[in-house]
């Protein structure tokens, strides 16, 4: 009877003794989690254990700021495109074509058939070129006579920043407009003779000639608080979240010859958004991403 009690006892204890030790392992994880949560939002160590997944322009934003940012942010409701049963002719001399040049044609043939620069050749034509500047000429216009403010972003506020104009193996142009401003933007670019605006409800449309959807200019759209804005579209995040007061008031830049509406603070946006030897362009009709560095 003793041995069977013995025994019994023994056998309690183990239990207990494994109860505690899966206990103290909970407990260590538990700790060891929670840690983690704190130091996330220390900006420093967040960015250096997220540094693969973490967007570059978000690494001076408090933690806090980017979950607002990324939970609470919502499209408008109900955006659809305006039916147009008449057509307005754009109000600039669309006779003369734009002029742009192409920056390679000063390289020579050796350079520009190395590894090294075969990725960032030209992504638009010469035409296309020619083209797509008409496109965001008529746009311009419009909004403005509309009342609608908006300004380059992206690598098109890298493009006129630093190449005063296309970056070479770019091949559209982005804007970005309030997203209260979103209904004066579509009735000022649904109804342009020859022109096409395609609403969509993620807040990321395109304006491009009827005849054809390419090239294009983009058109995202921002919201904001007191302290930043930011883009509407999830993915457009990436590239669009700003102090305020580096954006406003607005100015002007060049982009190949035409006076455009850049943030007040380019260089200093930008240098948050990019790093010096990184390059990529994403093509419109593979919809793939050319990347390398230099």
């Amino acid at each position: 009877m003793s041995t069977k009690f013995l025994k019994h006892t023994l056998g309690i204890c183990k239990k207990i003794k494994q109860h505690q030790k899966s206990h103290l392992i909970i407990k260590a994880l538990a700790t060891i989690v929670a840690c983690l949560i704190f130091l996330m939002f220390i900006p420093a160590f967040r960015n250096l254990i997220l540094i693969a997944v973490w967007p570059k322009i978000w690494r001076q934003v408090g933690t806090i700021d980017i979950l607002m940012m990324e939970f609470t942010t919502q499209s408008p409701e109900n955006v659809v495109g305006q039916n147009c049963t008449s057509t307005v002719k754009p109000t600039l001399d669309l006779t003369r074509r734009l002029h742009s040049i192409h920056k390679h044609e000063n390289v020579s043939e050796e350079r520009l058939r190395s590894p090294a620069h075969r990725h960032f050749l030209p992504a638009m034509s010469f035409p296309e070129k020619q083209t797509i500047l008409q496109i965001y000429v008529v746009l311009a216009d419009s909004l403005r006579r509309s009342g609608v403010e908006f300004f380059l972003e992206s690598g098109s506020l890298l493009g006129a920043h630093r190449h005063h104009g296309f970056i070479p193996w770019d091949n559209d142009i982005d804007i970005e407009i309030h997203v209260t401003d979103w209904m004066s933007a579509r009735d000022a670019l649904s109804c342009i003779e020859g022109y096409e605006l395609i609403v969509d409800p993620i807040m990321h449309w395109r304006f491009n000639e009827r005849k054809s959807r390419y090239p294009f200019v983009d058109i995202f759209f921002y919201t904001g608080n007191d302290k930043y804005i930011w883009a509407i579209t999830w993915y457009a995040r990436r590239s669009l979240v700003a102090l305020k007061s580096e954006v406003f008031p607005l100015t002007t830049g060049i982009f190949e010859g035409i006076e455009v509406p850049v943030p007040k603070d380019t260089e200093i946006i930008l240098r948050k958004l990019f790093d010096y030897d990184y390059c990529f362009s994403r093509s419109p009709k593979t919809g793939k991403y050319r990347s390398g560095t230099t």
